[in-house]
């Protein structure tokens, strides 16, 4: 890396045109707000680098290459059954042309990046013609020596007359079939600006050209309106100062958060509106160029081939959730019936052992900060209700003999697989904490709404690697939020 300049950023690394941009802009604003080293480099490092693996992205990209490969291969091998030509004959054609197609167009973004079905197919013919020059050189030099020349041509063209129509219509429906999920009620997103400089303009540009992404822009919130200049339609809805802002983020009504503070470099970000965000738990996403005052980790990412940094995300999207919430099924109805007579047995010892019920529920916090009722096994003696939630300590005189043995084992929390089979809960994600503590926390532990920005679940990050027990010190819940904000932007299908 070597610069120029202050006002002339140099980017000498071998990086895509992409990057390289991206590259130069954080030059640039490490001229100008005079980035440390140290601090600079992190912060470059992440936008180079790729990001995690997008399970919901990754399975439509699997999905649309295996389609094309059986697209290419099936009518080659019918139109060679036509012509007399035996499977043995062509059989290294077939695996050499379904592969080729396969990762051909695994990549192809355009089915979901494209604004028009047109342009999408005209992308899509183009990609083929690969695969066309592969079959070409394949009939020709793979092809037994029983097929003659004008077998192999008459092959080709029968293939080419029957594979680019159904590609076609193939790629048609599987991208009308991507709309229609990415918009459902679950997956369609709402988005709002902070700020709305120039990038944010191009950005709800391209958002508003590509509903198929299932993001809608709800508006902008800045000190005041941006002028339009050539018409409504350039900018979104203005929802007014950034401090009307707070009730909403508060509520969760927003899913996505994406902050631009009117595209100048010398505007910092309140640390209102900081603190506000992460007491939110909507994705938050910033534009490059600006700088977030914070030593939350940043990661580099993308929205409709706009670069911008993931001040806070989850892979858990559309096919993820979809994927996550098959695993729980499966995974809590087989617990449930292998461990229904361990359950029943504990049940009788806590109607033996004190009087009270045998479920303890409690109002906690679930996704996006929802209310939900959490079920437990009671392991401690019935009392009067309280507003303030003590936490549990050692030796505590409310636990009951057979509370202490349960709480000891963690047999206390298999009533929540049914919140699991019930969709309140995951088997895997950050623990539910009271409401009491969820108030108290979220004032003192910055970004500590972000954990909910996907399901609890009855074991999380932080207890897998030991955090157990009382929090009696805030530094305690700090190391555990840090363990689950890491399991909710790392996810992935192992870690379920």
């Amino acid at each position: 890396m070597q610069t120029g300049y202050l006002d002339e950023p140099v980017c000498t690394w071998k990086c895509p045109v992409s990057k390289v941009e991206k590259c130069n802009k954080m030059m640039a604003s490490r001229a100008i707000f005079g980035y440390r080293a140290s601090n600079f480099d992190k912060l470059l490092d992440s936008m180079l680098r790729p990001g995690q693996p997008d399970l919901h992205v990754s399975t439509i990209k699997l999905s649309v290459g295996l389609v094309c490969a059986l697209c290419n291969t099936l009518p080659l091998y019918l139109c060679a059954s036509q012509l007399g030509i035996g499977l043995s004959s062509l059989q290294w054609v077939y695996l050499v042309v379904g592969a080729v197609a396969f990762f051909a167009f695994t990549g192809f973004r355009q089915i979901v990046s494209a604004r028009h079905v047109w342009w999408m197919l005209r992308a899509g013919i183009l990609r083929w013609l690969r695969v066309l020059f592969v079959v070409v050189l394949c009939v020709v030099f793979l092809r037994d020596q029983a097929i003659d020349v004008y077998q192999a041509r008459k092959l080709i063209l029968w293939w080419c007359a029957a594979t680019l129509p159904l590609l076609m219509v193939c790629l048609a429906f599987g991208r009308r079939a991507i709309f229609r999920f990415n918009n459902l009620p679950s997956n369609r997103r709402k988005a709002v600006f902070f700020g709305f400089g120039p990038l944010a303009s191009v950005l709800y540009k391209r958002l508003r050209r590509s509903p198929i992404l299932g993001i809608e822009v709800v508006g902008y919130y800045a000190a005041e309106p941006v002028p339009s200049a050539s018409g409504d339609d350039e900018v979104p809805p203005y929802l007014g100062p950034h401090e009307a802002a707070w009730p909403r983020i508060h509520a969760s009504e927003f899913d996505m958060v994406i902050v631009q503070p009117d595209g100048y470099y010398d505007q910092p970000l309140s640390q209102q509106l900081f603190n506000a965000l992460n007491d939110s738990t909507a994705a938050i996403y910033m534009a490059p160029e600006t700088r977030w005052t914070t030593d939350v980790t940043q990661a580099g990412s993308e929205l409709a081939g706009i670069p911008l940094l993931a001040i806070h995300d989850t892979p858990i999207f559309g096919m993820a959730r979809i994927f996550k919430r098959a695993l729980d099924l499966l995974i809590a109805g087989l617990a449930v019936v292998v461990l229904s007579p361990v359950m029943l047995a504990v049940a009788i010892a806590i109607r033996l052992d004190s009087p009270g019920p045998v479920l303890f529920r409690q109002a906690r916090y679930g996704a996006r900060g929802q209310p939900i009722n959490v079920l437990k096994f009671r392991s401690m003696y019935v009392g009067e209700p309280r507003q303030d939630v003590p936490q549990a300590t050692r030796d505590d005189p409310r636990v009951t003999r057979v509370g202490a043995f349960l709480r000891r084992t963690s047999l206390d929390e298999l009533p929540q697989l049914f919140n699991v089979l019930g969709g309140s809960m995951s088997l895997v994600g950050p623990r539910p904490h009271a409401v009491a503590h969820n108030e108290a926390y979220r004032h003192q532990i910055i970004g500590y709404m972000l954990r909910h920005s996907i399901k609890p679940g009855i074991t999380g990050w932080a207890q897998v690697n030991g955090l157990r027990g009382e929090t009696d010190t805030v530094d305690k819940m700090q190391r555990r939020i840090e363990y689950d904000r890491y399991y909710i932007k790392h996810w992935s299908g192992s870690t379920s």
